[in-house]
This record gives C-alpha cells, sequence and structure tokens, in this order.
C-alpha cells in the first residue's frame, strides 16, 4: 500500500468546518497558525463570509487542513506522496518538511493578501467547463481575449479563467460544443495574467524563510512531476501563482509513483471525488471530520501506519 494525501484549495472554503473538532488534539496547530499570520485563524475558519475574501479564505483553508494533516499524523497515517491543489501546494510543502508551520501561515497570508490587492486590480471570474475534453476546452478559449484555461481537474472538467465579458462570452461556445460553462463564486481570474500583480510579492516573502528539501515526494500542481529540493519548491509556490493547474496529470502522476490510497485532508471533498473521477482504480478517503478519520483509519488498516 503507498499512501498520498492531497490538499485542496481556496474554493472548499466551509464556514464552521473546525467545529465538530472542538476539543481535539489537533487544533493545537492552530496555535502554530496563528503565529504565523499575526492574528487569531479561528474566526475566519468560523466566518461564512471568508471564502469570498481571498486573504482570509486562503488562511482559513490552511488552517483547516493542517489540523486535517496534524490529526492524521497523530494517528500514524506516514504518507509516501503528498500534493495540494493550487493553496494546497502550501499545505503539502508543509507536511512535507519544506517550511515550518508558522513560516507556511505566513507566507501563506502574504500570497492572499497580494491575490486579494491584484483581484481588485484585475477585476474577473472563473468558470469550470463541463462535458468537454481539455483539448475542445482549449478550442474553446482561442480567440477570446483575456480567457484562459485555470484548472485541467478531471476527464470532463476544465476550469478558465478571465475577465467577466470574456467567461461569458465561453458560455454559448460550451453549450455549442455540448458542454456546459458553469460560473464559480470566486473573487478573481487565478492562474491567470490578472494574478500577474501577486507574482513579485509572494517571491520576496518566500525569499525570506528558510525552505527545507521536501522529506516526503511532493508533487508540483502546476508540473504534475516531483519537487526535488528547496530551491524548486520556492519556484513552484511562486510559478503557481500564474501557472494553470494541472490536476488530472498530478493525479496520473500519483498512480505512476505507485499510490493506491488518496487521503483528502481538509474541507469539501473535491479532490476525493476527482480521484474517483480520474483514476478510480485508486482508493479515495476524504477527512473533514474526526468521524471521517475513523472511517479512514478503519479502511486504511495498519499498512497506514507504516506507509507500505
Amino acid at each position: 500500500m503507498a499512501i498520498a494525501i492531497v490538499f485542496p484549495g481556496q474554493g472548499s472554503h466551509r464556514a464552521g468546518a473546525l467545529d465538530p473538532w472542538e476539543g481535539h488534539a489537533a487544533l493545537g496547530v492552530l496555535d502554530e497558525v496563528s503565529a504565523g499570520l499575526g492574528r487569531d485563524v479561528l474566526p475566519l475558519t468560523q466566518d461564512p463570509g471568508a471564502g469570498g475574501r481571498t486573504a482570509d479564505a486562503q488562511p482559513a483553508i490552511l488552517a483547516v487542513s493542517l489540523v486535517v494533516a496534524r490529526a492524521l499524523k497523530d494517528a500514524g497515517v506516514v504518507p509516501d506522496v503528498v500534493a495540494g491543489h493550487s493553496l494546497g501546494e502550501f499545505t503539502a510543502a508543509i507536511h512535507a518538511g519544506c517550511l515550518s508551520v508558522r513560516d507556511g501561515s505566513a507566507l501563506v497570508a502574504a500570497r492572499g493578501a497580494a491575490m486579494g490587492e491584484a483581484c481588485r486590480e484585475n477585476p474577473g471570474t472563473m468558470a469550470a467547463v463541463v462535458k468537454l475534453d481539455p483539448q475542445a476546452v482549449e478550442v474553446l478559449v482561442e480567440g477570446i481575449d483575456g480567457l484562459v484555461i485555470a484548472n485541467d481537474n478531471a476527464p470532463g472538467q476544465v476550469v478558465v479563467a478571465g475577465t467577466p465579458d470574456a467567461v461569458e462570452a465561453v458560455k454559448g461556445r460550451a453549450r455549442d460544443a455540448g458542454g456546459r460553462a458553469l460560473p464559480l463564486d470566486v473573487e478573481g481570474a487565478f492562474h491567470s495574467p490578472a494574478m500577474a500583480p501577486a507574482v513579485d510579492p509572494v517571491a520576496a516573502a518566500i525569499a525570506d524563510l528558510d525552505v527545507a528539501d521536501p522529506t516526503i515526494t511532493l508533487v508540483s500542481g502546476s508540473t504534475a512531476a516531483p519537487l526535488v529540493d528547496a530551491a524548486a519548491v520556492s519556484a513552484a509556490l511562486v510559478d503557481g501563482i500564474l501557472a494553470p493547474v494541472r490536476w488530472r496529470e498530478v493525479q496520473e502522476r500519483l498512480v505512476s509513483l505507485g499510490v493506491t490510497e488518496v487521503v483528502e485532508a481538509g474541507p469539501g471533498g473535491v479532490l476525493a471525488g476527482l480521484v474517483k473521477r480520474t483514476i478510480p482504480d485508486v482508493r479515495a478517503h476524504k477527512v473533514e471530520t474526526p468521524d471521517d478519520l475513523d472511517a479512514a483509519l478503519e479502511a486504511l488498516g495498519s499498512d497506514a501506519a507504516a506507509g507500505d
């Protein structure tokens, strides 16, 4: 058995996601997160409006995912591979030992603030194009100024990003091609040129931190390749602001690395669902509550602790 732990991105914010963990020892990691942020993170995880504010949503999702990751670690689940979708790549880097919780939280605070400012400077939005393959979506976006492919998530699910007019324009094209373009409730056009103003602030923030080589295989969301050292991790965390998320290929990479079990650590269950669509021979487990943790541990069995 080989286990991968994967971490969700910003769109998975759920107000009150930590409520089921009340009294659990894993909540102790929130002190480290809050220290890195310079503010108490718990209210952000409880705020239903945080999901629409990039500067708040990113630390909130990070905090929830780190609580779940700490609970998995304390239960003896040792992954062979980690990966994260967009923001989740920062959580994965922390779990792989590349960043301390405190430094990783400070970096996410800088990223969220910079991307939030970019959203205000360059208004944009996103849409999920479903029922079409990536090649068909590439054809759809041709000729629409200000529109790019932002995420290749799974067979039949590709996300585009751009100006509001550009995203509106792709709806008719998708319908004519036999698919649908579903608007996403996001603050901006993530993984598109609209986020360019965020690159330098994040690069400056990471340059001031001690980044270590991964102690666990860490797969990049933007290249679907393992990140072999600290320099590669730092570059990937910066490049991922503009680069599309190649999540379908990340999942295929997990298979090539021998992964047989994928555990999603954090709210939403989105990534576990994508596993079932993309690599159905791999078992997927979502862990967002203590009950989920118990179910995952039972399903993984004694091999989980060994990472075999």
